[in-house]
């Protein structure tokens, strides 16, 4: 379950976040390259280190699911096609596209909006009229850590976003990072690393509460 930063909520309690709340939609195309963009309609917005292009789109997002279904996700934005059809179309629709959707206050970039994060994998792409829309599914289970971005031995889970993790910091040359205490020491974010230091690689362990009943 994701985590409000008490900075964050401070701000909303004490009514002196003033500035934009701001949607950003970062599409990471199959050839490494991103189109990012920011719900703004005066200039452009730096996040992470990257500049987001002003953007006013309008957009609606849906999650649909009852039970113990499966959600699904929709995401229609307006008027997109022009936009993006020259990508849509080299990448035949956003095949092998992930989107992340933030949203952020434009004053304050440096705050850590994990909590406000999510990314998805573009699954299907159509165009409707001007508009398009977007069917989104989470990363496959299979090829994920568990539990994520905790109690992992001397492994930094900020590695997964490098640059792109504002909590990282890097700003280097380099465009990889392994996630190693050597690699954080190698780009001088040595005070950043936030593996474990103390857990034993050779023994950890994963417990998953498995039901026998009816076997």
């Amino acid at each position: 379950m994701k985590t409000i930063p008490k900075t964050f909520l401070d701000l909303l309690h004490s009514d002196t976040l003033d500035s934009a709340l701001v949607p950003l939609l970062d599409f990471a195309l199959p050839d490494s390259s991103h189109l990012r963009y920011a719900r703004y309609a005066f200039t452009d917005v730096t996040y992470g280190g990257h500049v987001y292009t002003a953007w006013p789109f309008q957009a609606q997002l849906l999650s649909v699911g009852r039970g113990t279904q499966v959600v699904t996700v929709s995401l229609t934005i307006a008027d997109a096609v022009f936009e993006l059809r020259p990508s849509a179309l080299a990448t035949n629709w956003f095949r092998d596209t992930t989107l992340t959707i933030a949203l952020i206050a434009v004053d304050y970039p440096t705050l850590d909006y994990s909590f406000s994060t999510l990314t998805y994998d573009i699954l299907h792409a159509v165009p409707q009229g001007d508009d398009l829309a977007l069917k989104l599914g989470g990363p496959n289970p299979v090829k994920m850590r568990f539990p994520p971005e905790r109690y992992w031995a001397e492994q930094c889970p900020f590695a997964k976003g490098f640059k792109d993790d504002p909590r990282c910091g890097y700003d280097g040359t380099e465009t990889t990072c392994d996630g190693t205490l050597e690699d954080c020491i190698a780009r001088g974010r040595q005070t950043h690393f936030d593996g474990f230091m103390g857990l034993d690689p050779d023994a950890a362990k994963l417990r998953l509460p498995l039901s026998l009943r009816g076997l």
